[in-house]
């Protein structure tokens, strides 16, 4: 006679079909999390990647938006305390609690260009009365020294009162500067005011306060 076929394998033997599965349930009985597939990781991480950039170009926008606004100088008539291709650093807020002040350097919605941001030095305030005899600026009858300017300039302007809510601002280098004095009217709404200029960031070898 024949021996009949034991069902069951000896004790210790092992079996290949549903190996696999075995060890994973013993993965998961123990607590451990089952693997996961490479190409799960990898969706996994351009997710992560995605979210993480999409924050940081979303809080660069806020920040320029709001507080901070990087401005490249765009012609020569501030030189030379900004030259063509420095970067400035604009404040936003400057104006939010205090007034404009002579000597400030601004950024602005130009009032003869639609689109056109420009850069100048504030000069005179609402209030103050101004007038140019061949280069020298008076405020209020008194003549200003004005170390920053560059160039010999020969301009002229009549005495003129700036009402108030507006501002007078010309370049520093004043022979090559479309500004206050040659604008259709001479006043800068102060609503048109983006921010002050603080720092020039770059080049590297420019970095400075602006006051």
């Amino acid at each position: 006679m024949r021996e009949k076929e034991n069902p069951y394998p000896p004790a210790g033997a092992r079996t290949t079909a549903g190996s696999g599965e075995a060890a994973s349930s013993r993965r998961e009985d123990q607590g451990e999390p089952p693997e996961q597939k490479p190409s799960r990781k990898l969706a996994r991480t351009l997710i992560e990647f995605i979210v993480v950039l999409a924050g940081a170009v979303l809080i660069a926008y806020s920040i320029q938006a709001l507080l901070v606004k990087p401005f490249e100088i765009p012609s020569g008539s501030m030189e030379k305390t900004l030259e063509v291709g420095d970067r400035v650093l604009v404040n936003r807020q400057a104006y939010r609690f205090s007034s404009v002040k002579r000597g400030d350097i601004i950024v602005f919605n130009s009032p003869v260009q639609a689109g056109t941001d420009l850069i100048k030095r504030v000069i005179a305030v609402g209030g103050d009365t101004i007038r140019i005899d061949e280069g020298q600026v008076f405020l209020n009858g008194r003549p200003q020294v004005e170390s920053y300017v560059n160039g010999k300039d020969m301009s002229s302007f009549p005495p003129q009162t700036v009402p108030r809510g507006y501002v007078f601002v010309m370049g520093d280098n004043r022979p090559n500067s479309f500004d206050s004095r040659y604008w259709p009217s001479p006043w800068l709404p102060e609503n048109s005011i983006i921010g002050k200029a603080f720092m020039i960031y770059w080049p590297l070898d420019r970095i400075t306060w602006l006051g």
